[in-house]
């Protein structure tokens, strides 16, 4: 038996111990406390409590353990194991802090945070995004220290915080400040359109507010702003049937995209302009009795990951301008458009050195006779951290346990064979990656 064989058997004996760990972490309610609407002092410090249950199982294997906290009670932690020396240096990263959990009797158990198994699914808040992933990425490199496996170069586990609300300068950029390696794998969920897929790319997210503004008036003189003879805009406009027409127009450029915006790994129709929130009517007193003074609309817009930030808002500013030339009173009342956050995209080639490393690696894990499939290679729908560690130079791909339909939902689950195999995948890809002896 090869060291690989004993590797991939090390980890059949481990099943339980991975369901274990990661139904233990699952347990402990890590929401990110800046989402919006969150009570901070009463969230803060799971993602602190996460990361010191891991640090003990880091330190178990041999790590040297380091928590980096730009926040205080924000803590992400780094497991460092040497190695012999003459290898490639890899990080394995994942997010420790998850969404709110909505409605608990929602559940499935009554319990968001239940870590309970049924039909080969781990239920749970974070199962699938991402502590799943984190724990396949410690547990994959436990299995090499059990199996004897000395790796050549270093390997760094890292578990961050505040990637859920894209606080990156707390989280991840601020481990990129302190350590580095020659490439690095961050564990989400990367399924669909298949499960355990090797993603390379990943979209640009832009988040837009556009606020109309209308002039008020008593509603029983509606007639004399839709009605032909009326005096319209010299009586009242109402704010909300101005956004409502701006939103067509966003929605026809939308349409636009489907056919301008591509790139070879996404679907075709994934890069859109999403009308997520929208609020209007009169100033202070939201009832339906006066027409309406304002409204507005929170975009949310994925890009091709080979366009520009700033090209994408001058498209989408021109296009909103355009429109307005084309209603009288947004003609000399354009509205404001103000752009909120960006998430850039990330990119690396397939043929990347890392990106190969991994796919082989994931085929292995699955049959070392299993032939090469560039079904393999996909898109994350989603934006991540990778973002963040290819911009500080350390190129990244993804792949992990579970989906992103599972992500963010109601009785989120991962599949327990999917953390087996990613396990496997993620000792091979360290031998591979690092060398070993």
């Amino acid at each position: 038996m090869n060291k690989k064989e004993q590797v991939l058997n090390t980890v059949e004996t481990m099943r339980d111990e991975i369901v274990s760990q990661v139904a233990a972490l699952v347990r402990i309610p890590s929401v990110n406390p800046r989402y919006p609407g969150m009570d901070y002092q009463k969230e803060v410090g799971g993602e602190t409590a996460c990361n010191e249950q891991l640090a003990r199982a880091y330190r178990a294997i041999g790590c040297e353990v380091d928590f980096v906290e730009k926040e205080k009670q924000r803590a992400n932690v780094v497991g460092i194991l040497r190695g012999s020396g003459g290898g490639r240096s890899l990080i394995y990263n994942g997010h420790i802090d998850v969404v709110p959990i909505g409605n608990p009797s929602d559940w499935k158990f009554q319990d968001p945070f239940s870590g309970k198994i049924e039909d080969g699914k781990l239920y749970g808040r974070g199962a699938c995004d991402m502590k799943g992933g984190v724990v396949c990425q410690l547990k994959g490199i436990e299995a090499l220290v059990r199996a004897g496996v000395k790796l050549k170069g270093d390997v760094l586990l890292e578990s961050v915080v505040g990637e859920e609300t894209m606080s990156h300068e707390v989280g991840v950029s601020a481990v990129c400040e302190k350590y580095r390696a020659d490439a690095a794998i961050v564990s989400e969920p990367t399924a669909p359109p298949i499960p355990l897929a090797v993603v390379p790319v990943t979209p640009g997210l832009i988040w837009f507010t556009i606020t109309c503004r209308g002039k008020a008036s008593h509603a029983s003189v509606r007639s004399e702003i839709v009605r032909a003879g009326g005096k319209g805009s010299e009586i009242a406009v109402n704010a909300i049937e101005k956004g409502v027409y701006l939103l067509e127009a966003l929605r026809q450029l939308e349409e636009q995209w489907g056919q301008s915006k591509k790139h070879p790994l996404f679907r075709p129709g994934h890069f859109t302009l999403h009308p997520g929130v929208i609020t209007g009517g009169p100033y202070g007193v939201m009832i339906p009795f006066l027409i309406s003074q304002f409204c507005t609309i929170e975009y949310s817009v994925w890009y091709p990951p080979q366009e520009r930030e700033e090209d994408i808002k001058k498209e989408i500013s021109e296009h909103v301008a355009w429109a307005c030339q084309l209603d009288p009173w947004l003609r000399q009342n354009p509205p404001e458009i103000k752009f909120n956050l960006h998430w850039p995209p990330a990119q690396i080639p397939i043929e990347h050195p890392i990106v190969q490393t991994c796919a082989q690696a994931h085929r292995q894990a699955i049959s070392p006779q299993l032939a090469d499939d560039r079904e393999l290679f996909q898109a994350f729908c989603a934006v991540c951290d990778a973002a963040f560690l290819n911009m500080a130079g350390i190129p990244s791909v993804i792949y992990g346990p579970g989906s992103l339909l599972q992500a963010h939902a109601v009785d989120e689950y991962v599949y327990i064979e999917e953390l087996i195999t990613a396990t496997k995948t993620f000792a091979l890809a360290a031998m591979d990656w690092c060398g070993y002896d």
